[in-house]
């Protein structure tokens, strides 16, 4: 079992701020660059049923080559419980979500006004990634899409193909095979006690949100200079063996984004920094970094 008061160790230090949307409390987390003068600061989001500690091992990798990592529990995860507990967002749902990224990236901005500043989303926190980008992308100088998807609206007669994340993993050791083929990393998932996909976080993904995200009208409020990456395993079943990824470049490229690159990994699932070669992922990630920044 994960001791909750253990992990508060994981991070340099934690900070409590309030939604400028509603006024619920947040907390946020920081790792400081390990050099006397930081290089650059990063803004981590997280996924759906999961919480910002989780991204420890990668945040101190980033702080030992100069980047400052400023990360935080989305509302209804972690220690930024909703109005109802742990898996409500409160009345604001989606758009709470979308605001709370952007009063952090606002934030980060201020405190780091001489640094590069790049976004890291992962699955739901990319999802918020990008529609941050779709008309307040002059917030950042780079931006990073991890465990990503896309989904256009469907066609008349068209329909979604049902895709439960487990299925081509079946049978299956336990209900997260889908996350990483590290059995270790899987079963600390589930060990934590503020990991789960809760009902009311399940919600906030409806098609409409998805579908927007595809918008060519919305899209086009995007920065054309703007540095991107995406980074995923070719068996994560969000991205459909890459389909939906494909989807994404082609709708960004359309929208005029010139850098897209992609770092896409054989046979890896979901969580590409809990996965076998996570070392691997993270020094692509990091150089990249360097790269654009």
């Amino acid at each position: 079992m994960v001791h909750l008061g253990d992990m508060l160790d994981l991070c340099d230090g934690r900070f409590h701020w309030k939604s400028y949307v509603d006024g619920l409390a947040l907390q946020g987390y920081t790792w400081r660059a390990r050099d006397a003068t930081p290089q650059a600061a990063l803004v981590l989001a997280h996924g759906a049923g999961e919480h910002a500690l989780r991204y420890a091992r990668f945040a101190r990798a980033l702080s030992a080559e100069g980047i400052e990592v400023i990360a935080f529990d989305q509302r209804g995860h972690g220690r930024s419980p909703g109005p109802a507990g742990l898996g409500d967002p409160g009345e604001a749902g989606w758009n709470g979500l979308v605001g709370d990224l952007r009063q952090l990236v606002e934030r980060t901005r201020d405190d780091h006004r001489n640094l590069p500043l790049a976004l890291f989303g992962h699955s739901m926190g990319s999802l918020l990634a990008q529609q941050l980008c779709q008309g307040h992308a002059s917030l950042l100088d780079a931006v990073i899409l991890s465990g990503s998807t896309a989904v256009a609206r469907p066609g008349p007669g068209e329909t979604l193909p049902a895709n439960p994340p487990n299925a081509a993993f079946e049978p299956a050791r336990t209900p997260y095979d889908w996350l990483s083929r590290d059995a270790s990393e899987v079963d600390a998932y589930i060990a934590d006690p503020l990991c789960g996909i809760r009902p009311g976080i399940a919600r906030l993904f409806s098609l409409e949100v998805l579908f927007g995200l595809s918008d060519p009208q919305e899209l086009a409020r995007m920065r054309p200079d703007l540095p991107v990456l995406l980074v995923a395993g070719d068996a994560d079943p969000l991205n459909r063996e890459l389909e939906a990824l494909h989807l994404l470049e082609q709708l960004w490229r359309k929208a005029g984004v010139r850098r897209i690159d992609t770092r896409y990994y054989s046979g890896g699932r979901h969580e590409m920094l809990n996965e076998l070669n996570r070392d691997e992922v993270t020094r692509d990630i990091i150089q990249w970094l360097h790269t654009v920044l």
